[in-house]
């Protein structure tokens, strides 16, 4: 396939002008101000909306999977982790997951479970890959995965889907907005059940309902309100879990040369048994300022409240409330010496109990020529500990979890070195090297006290995972569009010596996708590979590599309707220890409309 991408590059120079470049989206996250992705000297990437109806995909987690540097897992089975991602060898819980700006809640051991964010909403997908604590504190170890969902709009609009498929799957969505020059809306509903692996245990439904709603205050001024609700029940593990939450924002530009944000936003995540009820709560506030100092200087500045809080309430046992407070700065210079670009950042986070922590970042970018760049950077990072695991003892079955109190926040230290190749707008190749150096994870040990069964926290751990990364990725006409993708990948618990469990050491994925333009017909096709990984910590067992295909069909009938078709796992996959959700060859089928 590269042999051809190569091939259709004189194509694509021709093409360019009805096509958008790829290095021309737009990323905020990677420096929380606006750049292109060619410009930017942070490593990122950006996931479109075109891209992920093109794919016919229903979930946030199927909308990342053909990412490298990803790992996304995927549990129909589990309470809180349906859907999570890793990022660089690293566990899930070290990817910080936001939506617009704003931290969710809910997931399994520390994770953010994907699941809880409808596609209908998405706009595009923000991923910054590598130590990004200097502008987002705690979990940004890994990286950031952003989700920015779409603008309201002024004028009446409406649009559906519904979607059957196997395993008794139903996915049905619709959405509309309507609005005036000043004040414009948008309103999405998703539902989704489904029946999973096993029906007796995994079956679900849920409901998801998302807004936007945002009123121009002035030609300066723009204020925005982005509600959220979701239900989830699984009434085979008799558990629900219930979300809601509100992110409002206020965006100012004084002047030609500065900007002004505001944000703050709640959020409420209610886990619910047939014994407890577990509910934990978010409190954010920001405040950011950006100027531009000099012609070459665009400093930032910020500041960011976070109240998190956790109610534990049991039908036959001891209730507990607990809460913890972060107070955080952070400032930022972006510094044009073309061709040299560069990006110093420091944040400063203040905690109660483990004090301060301060995490640089460094990031530089050298425009060889318009096609060739080079990227590299270094920065640190952290996580907290989390809420339970300083304060609360709690009763895991028959085990008693204790907390520590003197527990400190787990550290890493990050580096990426790149380089970057645009054989025209359309066809874009890039190669990464990372590595990432932990201490002080955070490790829990069981032990028998008076014949009794005990778990104890303790920083402990320290490990490193490195790699290379490569990726083509090309735009070679209006009706051709193909990706390929490669990740190699060396982890390591610096204790014992032995490799990282469930981190396979090499990764391939590739996309390809034509649009048969007079018969309105798009067709898609996507392989991956995930290579041998352990599934023990002394690393005795191996799990074996398997490749995962896909197929999708799109027959667009006029500019309002089009029906589709996708094909999971088509050669049938399964019994794989580490993935629950490959059992077999699974489809959907469903029908889009807008009006």
């Amino acid at each position: 396939m590269v042999l051809v991408l190569a091939g259709f590059a004189g194509e694509a120079r021709a093409e360019t002008d009805t096509q958008t470049a790829i290095l021309d989206r737009i990323v905020v996250s990677a420096t929380k101000t606006p750049h292109t992705l060619g410009d930017v000297p942070v490593d990122a990437e950006v996931i479109t909306r075109e891209e992920l109806l093109k794919r016919n995909v229903q979930t946030a987690q199927d909308a990342l999977d053909q990412t490298t540097g990803l790992l996304v897992g995927k549990t129909s089975s589990g309470w809180g982790s349906k859907g999570t991602v890793r990022i660089y060898g690293l566990n899930a819980k070290y990817t910080l997951l936001l939506v617009d700006g704003q931290r969710l809640l809910g997931g399994h051991q520390n994770a953010i479970d994907l699941q809880q964010i409808s596609i209908d909403m998405i706009e595009r997908i923000e991923i910054l890959k590598g130590p990004a604590s200097a502008l987002y504190g705690s979990d940004a170890v890994g990286g950031v995965v952003n989700i920015i969902t779409r603008n309201g709009t002024d004028k009446p609009e409406f649009s559906g889907s519904i979607a059957m498929g196997s395993r008794g799957t139903v996915v049905g969505s619709m959405s509309g907005g309507a609005g005036s020059e000043n004040l414009k809306t948008r309103f999405s509903y998703t539902y989704r059940e489904s029946d999973g692996v096993d029906e007796e245990l995994d079956s679900y439904n849920e409901h998801i309902l998302q807004g936007t709603v945002s009123l121009k205050l002035s030609e300066k001024a723009k204020f925005s309100l982005k509600p959220y609700y979701s239900f989830q029940d699984m009434p085979d593990q008799d558990t629900k879990q219930e979300r809601y939450g509100i992110n409002a924002m206020l965006d100012w530009a004084p002047d030609a040369l500065s900007s002004v944000k505001l944000r703050g936003s709640f959020f409420d995540f209610n886990y619910k048994t047939g014994t407890d009820d577990t509910v934990l709560d978010n409190y954010e506030f920001e405040l950011l300022y950006s100027r531009m100092l000099f012609d070459s200087h665009l400093m930032t500045a910020g500041y960011e409240f976070w109240n998190e809080r956790r109610d534990y309430y049991v039908s036959a046992g001891r209730n507990s409330k607990i809460d913890q407070t972060l107070n955080s700065f952070y400032l930022q210079d972006e510094i044009d010496l073309s061709p040299v670009v560069m990006v110093l950042g420091a944040r400063l986070d203040s905690h109660e109990r483990w004090g301060e922590e301060i995490n640089p970042k460094v990031s530089v970018m050298f425009n060889a020529t318009d096609d060739l760049k080079f990227r590299a950077s270094v920065g640190r990072a952290f996580k907290a500990p989390s809420l339970l695991s300083l304060y609360d003892e709690w009763m895991m079955g028959t085990i008693t979890v204790h907390p520590n109190p003197d527990l400190k926040p787990e550290k890493s230290i990050g580096y990426q070195l790149g380089v970057e190749y645009a054989f025209n707008p359309g066809i874009v190749a890039k190669a990464t090297w990372f590595r990432n150096d932990l201490e002080d994870m955070i490790k829990s040990s069981v032990r028998r006290v008076a014949g009794r069964m005990h778990m104890y926290y303790e920083n402990v751990d320290e490990a490193m995972t490195q790699g290379v990364e490569l990726n083509l990725d090309a735009r070679i006409s209006e009706c051709v569009s193909a990706k390929v993708g490669y990740t190699w990948l060396d982890t390591e618990d610096k204790l014992t010596g032995m490799e990282l469990i469930y981190e396979p050491e090499s990764k391939f994925v590739s996309g390809l996708n034509f649009t048969f333009c007079p018969a309105s017909l798009t067709l898609g096709f996507e392989a991956s590979y995930i290579g041998e990984r352990y599934s023990d910590a002394v690393n005795t067992a191996k799990l074996d590599g398997f490749w995962v295909c896909n197929a999708t069909l799109t027959k667009k009938f006029t500019d309002q309707a089009e029906a589709f078709i996708r094909i999971d796992n088509i050669f049938g996959e399964e019994n794989i220890a580490d993935e629950y959700d490959l059992d077999g060859t699974e489809f959907l089928a469903g029908l889009r409309v807008k009006i």
